[in-house]
């Protein structure tokens, strides 16, 4: 796995320009949040790995693929968003983008309750809501769907969870484009949830602590 890091706003209630972390896949192709690099030199760092094995056709997609991504979001308020790629039995390509709302950590949304109502409306008689548990005991909801916008049948889904410390809450959209593979959109949609954390100016990112049994 790799990380990446953000830093977003609008600002914080505390004022501070709000950082943000998240844990992605082995092979994550970025559209949106490049640390200290520019698009190019992230890009040229990624095709590093490449080199020797990758035919030229396929360096040519992923490099016009990669400029249309960041092309696409230059102008949103996503903290990331980008692309898994699987190959083998069956090759997908699951794309990910994250938004992080700041909150105040007094806030309590009842989100969970709410959300499981959305899958009718989102997504037709198709449509179904999921809930997980992360280690720290926090529970957040995915609700996906079948969609064939833009002509290409795919899977769609929306997750959200409130951030550690009460700092805000993450919402997650994810495409799978083999409808088959609801589980895994749903595993990699709970995966991004689970490990964004907003941090505090100086702070490290830190793995979820198990909730007391």
């Amino acid at each position: 796995m790799t990380e990446q890091e953000a830093t977003l706003d609008p600002i914080a209630a505390e004022g501070a320009p709000l950082r943000v972390w998240q844990r992605v896949p082995q092979g994550w192709i970025e559209f949106r949040s490049f640390g200290d690099r520019s698009p190019q030199e992230w890009l040229d760092w990624y095709l590093v790995s490449a080199e020797g094995w990758l035919p030229d056709a396929a360096r040519d997609a992923i490099v016009d693929g990669f400029r249309a991504g960041v092309e696409l979001f230059a102008d949103t308020a996503f903290a990331f968003a980008g692309v898994s790629l699987t190959l083998g039995e069956r090759p997908a390509a699951f794309f990910l983008c994250t938004n992080v709302v700041p909150g105040a950590a007094e806030t309590d949304a009842a989100a969970t309750a709410f959300h499981r109502l959305l899958p009718l409306a989102r997504f037709g008689e198709g449509g179904r809501s999921e809930s997980f548990t992360t280690p720290d005991g926090r529970v957040g909801t995915i609700t996906l769907g079948a969609s064939t916008d833009g002509g290409m049948p795919h899977l769609t889904a929306v997750g959200e969870i409130r951030l550690p410390g009460g700092a805000g809450t993450a919402v997650v959209m994810g495409l799978c484009s083999d409808p088959q593979q609801s589980a895994e959109l749903a595993l990699h949609v709970a995966f991004a949830l689970t490990t964004t954390q907003a941090l505090p100016e100086g702070a490290e990112p830190a793995e979820p602590e198990p909730v007391a049994t």
